[in-house]
């Protein structure tokens, strides 16, 4: 009966620790004059973490306006303009939530924007409570409370538990790998927002740069054959002139 118990409390507490989360990334592009909304099911109490990230605005400035629906149609989050941001709330509605993106401020330019979608059931991660966790464990495996909690299990009870010890060690070094890709995922849209900002610069130098050096030469000429029709007496533009003075 002891055995049962042990078994059923150590079985609860794998299945209240397990976080159910789940991560999606986009990249769209927002035509002028038009709004992009996506939905997402979301479950009550559950954190949902939206980052976005303005890439690309074809030459125009790289600002678009979003806004964050629950399923009842209450405005959560709602911001104007901005390039990039990241907004991390709890929900309080189970159902599709609604991130839109609004680009209709703009007549001209479409936007291309990065976003990313991630939920989880946890609070922000905390260094010291992972480390008074992992303490923990230490002293429950290798102390003097191990005796306690594991007697009367079998060898193979015994087995398992330490098994599932290193499949939550292993969910927890691959939650970690996950949150270290959305970084990367997230650098990479600040170096494709940067690059698209260099390269439209480069274009629009390059562009006014041939357009002033064609309307100096053709300045030059204009003025060579004026200053040229002054001395020559058989100038139709001289002529021109003379006309006109009379």
């Amino acid at each position: 009966m002891r055995t049962i118990v042990l078994l059923v409390v150590f079985v609860f507490l794998v299945l209240s620790s397990v976080v159910v989360a789940y991560s999606n990334e986009f990249t769209i592009t927002v035509d002028p004059g038009k709004e992009d909304c996506y939905y997402t099911p979301v479950a009550k109490n559950v954190y949902l973490e939206v980052d976005y990230q303005v890439i690309d605005g074809q030459q125009g400035e790289l600002d678009i306006d979003f806004h964050l629906t629950s399923p009842t149609g209450r405005r959560i989050v709602m911001e104007s303009r901005k390039s990039d941001s990241t907004h991390r709330t709890k929900t309080f509605e189970d159902g599709d939530h609604k991130i839109c993106f609004d680009n209709t401020f703009s007549i001209f330019s479409a936007k291309t924007v990065f976003f990313e979608i991630s939920t989880d059931n946890d609070e922000e991660d905390d260094d010291d409570g992972e480390i008074k966790i992992e303490n923990k464990h230490k002293n429950d495996v290798w102390g003097d409370t191990d005796q306690a909690f594991y007697a009367g299990l079998r060898p193979e009870e015994i087995y398992d538990i330490h098994v599932q010890d290193i499949k939550d060690t292993v969910a927890m070094v691959r939650g970690k790998l996950t949150r270290a890709q959305e970084f990367q995922d997230q650098i990479r849209a600040f170096e494709a927002r940067d690059r698209n900002i260099a390269e439209g610069n480069f274009t629009r130098v390059n562009f006014w740069s041939v357009i002033h050096v064609i309307t100096l030469v053709i300045t030059g000429i204009v003025q060579v054959v004026m200053v040229r029709s002054l001395f020559d007496e058989k100038s139709t533009l001289r002529r021109l002139w003379k006309q006109g003075k009379m």
